[in-house]
């Protein structure tokens, strides 16, 4: 084993991106991201331990794939986000007619007091 056990123990530090190459369907949004991408990158790149290639290889994948589901997210809460504004700034088809008399209002109307 070209690795040391302390890397992908539970609560170690490249376990979630272990998770995310090997069973990303147990990723959850909060999980996603609370990973931070340039700690992990960091230490796959200068491992306190030497590790094999094919490990680093997987923790690579696991990497984009965590980078992957949050480019996902941010997609979607800004196609959410372009939507609701859109929405929100509709012009409305009908016409609205003002009758003629009420085209002016008077001073107490308009200012506040």
């Amino acid at each position: 084993m070209f690795y040391s056990q302390y890397i992908l123990t539970r609560r170690g530090p490249l376990s979630r991106i272990w998770l995310a190459a090997h069973m990303q369907n147990k990723l959850t949004k909060t999980m996603v991201f609370s990973i931070d991408l340039v700690k992990a990158c960091e230490k796959i790149i200068a491992p306190e331990a030497p590790m094999a290639l094919r490990l680093t290889s997987n923790l690579l994948l696991g990497v984009v794939r965590v980078y992957l589901r949050k480019a996902k997210y941010l997609l979607s809460d800004c196609s959410d986000a372009v939507s609701r504004i859109k929405l929100a700034f509709k012009i409305s088809t009908d016409p609205v007619d003002l009758p003629q008399d009420s085209t002016t209002a008077a001073y107490g109307q308009v200012t506040l007091e």
